[in-house]
């Protein structure tokens, strides 16, 4: 077996063949207040990107048949995620945001942070909202007259208290850590 694992029939691991890993590893997802069973995806950040871009393709073109009640099958954030996520892993991915005002952008690696803040402590916001408000706070924050003011209250508007909103600004601006 690799890595000297003993199988487990409940918790099956499957290596494909560029290294992605898909596993049943016995853990939960609160969808509406419900636990559902999760499945874990591990990905290299090439194949991150690559799945990402197929995702937000998909989302483009069933908007497009969509149809009267159907739910539309919108995977953008679930993409969007993906990508900076992979940008994050893969030497910062290059800048997050295109800008002419690039001397304060925030990295990938930081807006990361942000989102998982606002995932954790502002669970009334879709995955959509707290992308769309760290996307825009580190933009705000790339302008040199009073950007990261603004990117601050931007922030606040969006947070339920001030300590989650500090939380979420400390994370756009700390740099991440060199390994």
């Amino acid at each position: 077996m690799a890595e000297g694992r003993q199988f487990d029939p409940d918790r099956p691991r499957v290596e494909l063949d560029h290294g992605d890993v898909v596993e049943l590893d016995g853990g939960t997802v609160a969808v509406n207040g419900e636990q559902d069973p999760s499945v874990v995806v591990r990905l290299t950040p090439w194949r991150a990107r690559s799945l990402a871009r197929a995702l937000e393709e998909w989302s483009a073109i069933s908007r497009l048949f969509a149809q009267g009640r159907r739910p539309v099958a919108d995977e953008w954030a679930l993409s969007r995620t993906l990508k900076m996520a992979a940008a994050a892993l893969d030497d910062d991915g290059g800048p997050p945001l295109r800008s002419s005002r690039d001397d304060n952008t925030a990295s990938n690696s930081q807006r990361l942070a942000a989102v998982a803040v606002l995932a954790e402590r502002e669970p009334r916001l879709s995955a959509v909202q707290r992308l769309a408000l760290v996307d825009a706070a580190a933009w705000w924050m790339t302008d040199p007259n009073g950007g990261h003011e603004l990117a601050h209250a931007l922030i606040d508007g969006g947070c339920s208290d001030p300590v989650t909103t500090q939380h979420v600004y400390l994370a756009l601006i700390t740099p991440p850590q060199s390994d």
